[in-house]
């Protein structure tokens, strides 16, 4: 996987939707990224793709709403979302919507993919 940009950011998404608030803290990351004209490749790893699940409703996890936000990332930047193959298989078997899609990587792979960008974050 070549490099698109020298202002691309990889993204490692390891975090489950309600651990804590820190989700609202990667959605707030990302979105100021894409406000500095990155292009973004998000990697969520494992149970982390289920912050982009629709139909999520974080007021009764006592957390503030925006998981939403994500799916407003392309429209801000170039935004390409990667997942592991199970969890997507997962997400189709359970009817659980994301709002955004996302493509099948497993996790050899996404550990290559993201060295490719000139930036990487792990959240």
């Amino acid at each position: 996987m070549a490099v698109v940009s020298d202002r691309s950011l990889a993204m490692i998404v390891q975090s489950r939707p309600y651990q804590n608030r820190v989700a609202r803290a990667n959605i707030d990351l990302a979105m100021a990224a894409a406000a500095m004209e990155f292009e973004l490749y998000l990697y969520f790893v494992g149970p982390a793709i289920l912050q982009l699940a629709a139909d999520q409703n974080s007021i009764a996890a006592l957390l503030p709403p925006g998981y939403r936000a994500w799916s407003a990332l392309p429209e801000l930047a170039k935004t390409t979302v990667y997942a592991e193959q199970a969890w997507l298989d997962y997400c189709r078997q359970k009817a659980i919507t994301l709002v955004m899609p996302a493509d099948a990587l497993d996790s050899d792979a996404i550990r290559i993919a993201w060295r490719a960008q000139q930036h990487a974050v792990v959240v």
